[in-house]
């Protein structure tokens, strides 16, 4: 029998509309489906992109605030230890308050830090016996708030407009009225009398230029600035919110829980602001607040251009996911679209062609059992993997921490001496490196050197013959523990062989600030008391990195020459080497 049969007209049935195709289908639905995706995702990634870079921005306002805080409140404490060391120099103690000398003296310090307008020392009456300059000698302070309270204590006083020194001193180029900061301290004889007060008004401009370096070198063009506010919220600084503040044109913002933070409204422009207190580290607690603040319109640039990258991968996503939504509904169309053709030829041809002997249901039905077979392998072997991923991620963590505490363990053994728990010789010359570095790229321009002590224990040898070695490695952590407390936070101190050891100075002013701090150090040392050992003194050997300096070598052997020269000196000594000085 022939395989074709003759159809009727009417042996096909016509469809009663005309339908979208399955390509067309399958490619709107895939298509959505892609773009629904990558926007959900997209837009969650973006979310959490633009957040992340607001709280950065959010970051860095709060650590300049801090870091000009913290800055300020340390030089307020040197300048007042200035002040306080120089109150118990024996020619003020002992000599004459209105000697040649004490005049030279305050001269010489006025020379050496240029934040002192005025240095000057006045009797218990209030006569200014010695100043620098010779102002104001002859003249009374006794109604200053400055030598009332100094009389009793040290005293660091709040910013105020010149009085006295008002008509010696220059005008400021930018018109605003000369302002000071006072800090004054007793001088006192050896049985504790009131001789006089030593007294010294520093620049406001000091301050207010400390403050101005850290936004400056922080966030340079970020437009972070800062304002310097008194306890009573009073605009101290910039001088031009401070006037306007003062005719009432300009009003701060309402501080958030007592404190300037997160977005505020400066003057009728949106800022995202910081608050930091200053930490009270001198005699007196000043109250003064620091706060940093950067135009939201900046602060939120950041967050435009991501957002602004975002939309435009976003479009080139869409396109790629669209054209490839088109080709996958074209390969998996085209076997029904080739029977559709089948079908179409069998209308038009008005007859039965060949058909496989079991048409597409028999192979989608084989098709459906071995997919649902391999699906139920694939489950297992997924499963599988799973459990076996999942217990090698818990290995991996484990291998992983284990690894970072050996690795945490060496780098202190690496770095630290195992007997005082300091600074070894390799961490010290990692840090010298640092210094070094630092010097050359901003000494330049910031006028400050790092300096290096090096400290050896006089007669230690004799402690370890005598006592044993036990004894005297208990002398050497305790003289580490002495060491520590008596420099900055931010120096480092090192043991830099046997009983030698080593201090490093960064942000130096000069060599006076390194001499100042080899004494303090030198006589604590010597009231130090040592269990089983007694009393101890140590020589002190002190250099300043000089800008002929090629490497760090010459920094070590100068302070290594100031050394031997203290012990041949007699011992319980400093001495200063500096680069032009012979060795």
């Amino acid at each position: 029998m022939d395989t074709e049969t003759l159809l009727t007209p009417n042996a096909l049935a016509k469809p009663a509309r005309r339908l979208p195709s399955l390509r067309s289908q399958l490619s709107l639905v895939l298509g959505g489906l892609s773009l629904a995706i990558l926007t959900l995702v997209g837009g969650y990634l973006g979310s959490v992109a633009t957040d992340e870079i607001y709280i950065a921005q959010q970051a860095a306002v709060r650590a300049t605030a801090q870091s000009a805080a913290e800055l300020l409140a340390t030089q307020l404490r040197d300048r007042e230890r200035e002040i306080e060391l120089l109150s118990v120099a024996p020619y003020l103690v002992n000599g004459p308050l209105d000697s040649a000398l004490v005049r030279g003296t305050l001269e010489r310090r006025q020379a050496l830090h240029d934040e002192f307008a005025w240095l000057g020392v006045a009797a218990p009456d209030g006569t200014v016996l010695q100043a620098s300059g010779g102002m104001l000698m002859g003249r009374s302070v006794a109604q200053r708030d400055w030598f009332i309270a100094a009389r009793e204590h040290v005293y660091v006083g709040d910013v105020h407009e010149a009085k006295l020194l008002a008509t010696m001193l220059p005008a400021l180029p930018n018109g605003e009225p000369t302002r000071f900061i006072d800090f004054a301290a007793p001088i006192r004889d050896a049985e504790g009398r009131l001789r006089g007060v030593v007294g010294a008004h520093a620049h406001w401009r000091w301050v207010t230029s400390l403050v101005e370096g850290v936004t400056r070198r922080q966030h340079p063009g970020s437009g972070i600035d800062a304002l310097i506010l008194d306890r009573q919220g009073r605009v101290l600084y910039p001088e031009a919110l401070k006037l306007a503040q003062a005719a009432g044109k300009a009003v701060l913002p309402k501080p958030v829980g007592g404190r300037f933070e997160g977005e505020l409204v400066f003057d009728g422009k949106p800022y995202l602001a910081s608050e930091a207190t200053l930490q009270a580290r001198t005699h007196a607690d000043l109250g003064w607040r620091i706060v940093a603040r950067q135009p939201m319109e900046q602060a939120l640039r950041p967050v435009r251009d991501l957002r602004r990258e975002l939309v435009l991968l976003g479009l080139l996503a869409a396109a790629a996911l669209t054209l490839a939504a088109l080709l996958l509904a074209r390969r998996i169309s085209r076997p029904v679209e080739q029977l559709a053709r089948v079908a179409q030829r069998v209308q038009s041809e008005r007859r039965i062609p060949d058909f496989p002997e079991q048409p597409g249901a028999q192979e989608l039905a084989r098709l459906s059992e071995a997919m649902h077979a391999m699906a139920g392998s694939l489950l297992a072997t997924e499963q599988a993997l799973q459990q076996t991923n999942t217990t090698l991620e818990a290995q991996v963590q484990q291998r992983t921490a284990e690894l970072e505490a050996a690795n945490a363990a060496l780098e202190h053994l690496a770095t630290r001496d195992p007997l005082t728990g300091l600074h070894n010789r390799r961490s010290l010359d990692a840090r010298l490196a640092e210094a070094y570095a630092l010097d050359r790229r901003y000494g330049a321009v910031s006028g400050r050197v790092h300096g290096l002590l090096l400290i050896d224990a006089d007669h230690f040898k004799h402690i370890n013959d005598k006592f044993g070695h036990p004894v005297g490695d208990a002398v050497l952590r305790l003289l580490a523990e002495v060491l520590q407390a008596s420099v900055r936070v931010t120096d480092v101190v090192a043991r830099f062989g046997g009983e030698e050891f080593a201090v490093l100075l960064p942000e130096l002013a000069g060599a006076q600030d390194a001499v100042m701090a080899a004494e303090k150090i030198r006589t604590a040392v010597e009231a130090a008391f040592f269990p089983e050992v007694g009393r101890l003194t140590v020589s002190i050997g002190v250099s300043l990195a000089s800008p002929g300096d090629e490497d760090l070598r010459p920094l070590v052997a100068r302070a290594d020459a100031a050394l031997y020269e203290a012990k041949r000196g007699g011992r319980n000594a400093v001495v200063l080497k500096t680069a032009d000085a012979p060795t």
